[in-house]
């Protein structure tokens, strides 16, 4: 996503940091597209501690993400457990003796854990997840596209207290529209109706960054341009069936 979507979360980025630095566990929360993982990657690259997972599809994975990231840290347990070998270790390892390398690993330093694009974690996942993260006081950051068991799956108990949840919202007209402004011209987009079709995508993306970014793109594209103007309803169509295979 563009750079520009994070000098529009100005006051979102702010709290988001005031959470991670409070070093309690909260669940960041909302729809595809709305710039979730944008603002956390932006959190973790100010904090070395961070330790950001990309993928959360299973615990066996992101406690080999968080090996290999505490290995580039340098931390001793789990350069010792790799030997001379290095992070080929890890690959050869059973998920056991992995999780019980990071638990080492988490007992001796401040750090986080960001699970990001969580898909609906199974009990055993959330299990072993909670179990590390209370026995080694690891505050964890998890990253759903809503607040319900469909997606934070059995991590959800977590985040029982409202104070725990951070929604991420789409943006309201004014901020889309300035965003969506600033996109295009970004984009070099100059279409004879650019301004209507700016105020289409608006609507039709609800103010969802990420979706008003596709749509621009699109826009910008000759299939869907006829002598410079921007046809907006097979752009729109081809954009919702797009969208809803990939972010549904």
């Amino acid at each position: 996503m563009s750079p520009t979507a994070i000098s529009r979360r100005d006051a979102e980025l702010e709290q988001l940091r005031r959470l991670a630095f409070q070093r309690r566990s909260f669940l960041l929360h909302g729809p595809a597209g709305v710039g979730k993982t944008l603002l956390l990657k932006q959190v973790a690259g100010e904090v070395p501690e961070m330790l950001y997972c990309d993928e959360s599809s299973s615990g066996q994975t992101v406690f080999r993400k968080l090996a290999a990231g505490l290995f580039t840290r340098k931390n001793r347990h789990v350069l010792r457990a790799c030997g001379a070998s290095g992070l080929n270790a890890l690959k050869v390892k059973s998920a056991v003796s992995i999780r019980g390398i990071v638990a080492d690993a988490l007992r001796e330093a401040g750090y986080w854990i960001a699970l990001d694009h969580l898909q609906s974690p199974s009990q055993s996942f959330a299990a072993s997840l909670k179990d590390v993260c209370s026995q080694t006081a690891t505050p964890l950051i998890a990253v759903a596209r809503s607040a319900h068991m469909e997606d934070a799956g059995f991590l959800l108990p977590m985040f029982s207290d409202r104070s725990q949840k951070f929604a991420l919202r789409n943006f309201d007209s004014d901020t889309a529209i300035a965003f969506a402004l600033r996109t295009a011209q970004e984009m070099h987009l100059n279409a004879a109706n650019r301004d209507e079709a700016i105020q289409k995508i608006v609507h039709y993306s609800k103010g969802n960054p990420g979706a008003i970014i596709a749509m621009l793109q699109m826009a910008a594209s000759p299939k869907y341009v006829t002598e410079q103007h921007v046809k907006l309803s097979p752009l729109y169509i081809d954009f919702r069936l797009n969208w809803g295979a990939t972010h549904g």
